[in-house]
């Protein structure tokens, strides 16, 4: 199929995929979920497919989360997120290009393990517009340091955490420069290939369910999500964060 705001591509037993919109920091909208699902189960489908490797157009972003203007004009991600599926046992390797901000955080907790540029940053500005970083922050606690993660959670905006940080605290596996970083990610899906494809679908299903790294425990998350959207989906505050951001201007909080 022809796809709008992804590209996805096979070569030999690794396909690309790649978050297509640069010209709004490949911000994630329906579309963009949509085509995700799409790919991620042909992917899984496909039994010559081995690896996968995922990363965003251009030099500037990885993925700066939800579309907030397509949130503003009622969208509120229409199509759902293109999460990577739980049953896709092949490896996925993320290349993180740029800034990686809010949903983008979703890819590097569902992905197996990233490399970054060494200009990458990374922030979670959800609660700057008003939002609940749930499934975000969730993955980050089973990563990162818990007090790291609520550092960042916390100071929204105000906090941007750079790669090499990022490396410390085991966000990602290597720092390579810019212009090596898909060249890199090929060639370590390469070895990857090299490698029994069953027994290493094996460990990654294995390691998956031991320590229940698709966002916590689920009763955690079926909680967080049921004190987010009673205590501020339907607040005044929730509508007023995208658009401040839209405005380009401070938001007005009120807290109800």
């Amino acid at each position: 199929m022809a796809y709008k705001a992804i590209t996805y591509e096979k070569k030999g037993r690794i396909a690309y995929v790649t978050l297509n919109r640069p010209e709004v920091a490949n911000a994630h909208n329906g579309v963009m979920g949509r085509e995700l699902r799409e790919a991620w189960e042909d992917a899984n489908k496909d039994e010559n497919i081995w690896v996968a490797i995922l990363t965003g157009a251009g030099d500037k972003h990885f993925c700066t989360g939800a579309d907030m203007r397509a949130a503003t004009e009622g969208e509120s991600g229409g199509g759902g997120w293109g999460d990577i599926p739980e049953d896709f046992w092949k490896p996925v390797i993320l290349a993180i290009n740029g800034v990686c901000a809010g949903g983008g955080w979703h890819f590097v907790w569902q992905s197996d393990f990233a490399i970054a540029s060494e200009h990458a940053t990374f922030l979670e500005p959800h609660v700057s517009v008003g939002w609940v970083p749930l499934r975000e922050m969730l993955g980050a606690a089973n990563r990162m340091p818990l007090s790291a993660a609520l550092r960042m959670a916390m100071l929204g905006t105000k906090e941007r955490m750079t790669a090499q940080r990022a490396f410390d605290l085991g966000v990602i596996t290597e720092v390579v420069p810019q212009t090596q970083l898909m060249p890199r990610a090929t060639e370590i899906a390469g070895w990857i290939c090299e490698q029994a494809p069953l027994a290493v679908q094996s460990i990654k299903e294995v390691l998956h369910r031991a320590y229940e790294l698709r966002y916590a425990q689920r009763e955690v998350f079926e909680y967080g999500n049921m004190l987010r959207e009673f205590k501020t989906h339907h607040s005044e505050d929730y509508l007023e964060g995208p658009r401040a951001f839209v405005q380009k201007r401070k938001p007005v909080w009120k807290g109800k």
